[in-house]
């Protein structure tokens, strides 16, 4: 798992330095001189909109209501990947629609059935398609919220007595915020939190049927290339 996250981030950064050497980059002073230019295709009302690609990383917890056994599993790692999408902007109002790809190593464990069983579910990979909706408190800072639905792949161990291993796929819905700066007329910085509410997902082992509904928290930070 944290082979396939270090491809993930890897590729992600390879990309934006090569889409980075191919374009010019603007001085501080030239970018400030955007915002007393007037008029144009690089006037602050157009900073936030177009195509953009970026990478992504940081940390997750997700917690699941785990039975027939009382009580949460309680599980947490990190994650990066890929982060795209597309913005249009109008005055200090910006909308769009965007996704991630990611890989994770959000892993943890407890023991339940008096210490005999211990269940250990991790998440490998994760990806979202989320409505995005801002507005810019001022020409380079913008405060957005999301909505969408989210997929998670997790492995389901459970040792012990009748235990097995099981893999299942989760779907469900996702919401957040964040605040996004421009840094030039293409890069852009963010940071933003997501919540996740995956569905519930039964699961058969030799020993009987056993229930997991996650809940996941989403920390990151993002370098973003507007094109």
């Amino acid at each position: 798992m944290r082979r396939r996250l270090f491809q993930a981030v890897t590729l992600a950064t390879v990309s934006m330095i090569g889409v980075a050497a191919s374009s010019p980059v603007l001085s501080a002073d030239a970018y400030e001189n955007l915002y007393d230019a007037g008029p144009g295709p690089l006037a602050p009302q157009n900073v936030f909109e177009g195509w953009y690609l970026g990478g992504t990383l940081g940390g997750a917890t997700v917690n699941y209501d785990f039975s027939p056994a009382t009580g949460d599993v309680h599980t947490s790692g990190i994650l990066g990947g890929v982060v795209g999408g597309w913005s249009f902007q109008s005055g200090p109002f910006v909308i769009g629609i965007e996704g991630d790809v990611l890989a994770a190593d959000i892993s943890g464990s407890r023991n339940f059935n008096a210490g005999l069983n211990k269940v250990s579910p991790s998440i490998d990979t994760m990806a979202d398609l989320r409505l995005r909706a801002g507005y810019t408190i001022t020409p380079r800072v913008l405060l957005f919220g999301t909505f969408g639905g989210a997929w998670a792949n997790a492995e389901l161990p459970v040792t012990g007595p009748g235990g097995g291993v099981r893999e299942r796929d989760f779907f469900g819905w996702s919401y957040g915020a964040g605040a996004e700066v421009s840094l030039n007329p293409n890069w852009a910085a963010r940071f933003d939190y997501q919540f996740t509410d995956f569905e519930s997902e039964t699961v058969g082992y030799p020993a009987g049927q056993t229930t997991y509904d996650p809940d996941a928290n989403t920390f990151r930070g993002s370098l973003i290339y507007r094109f």
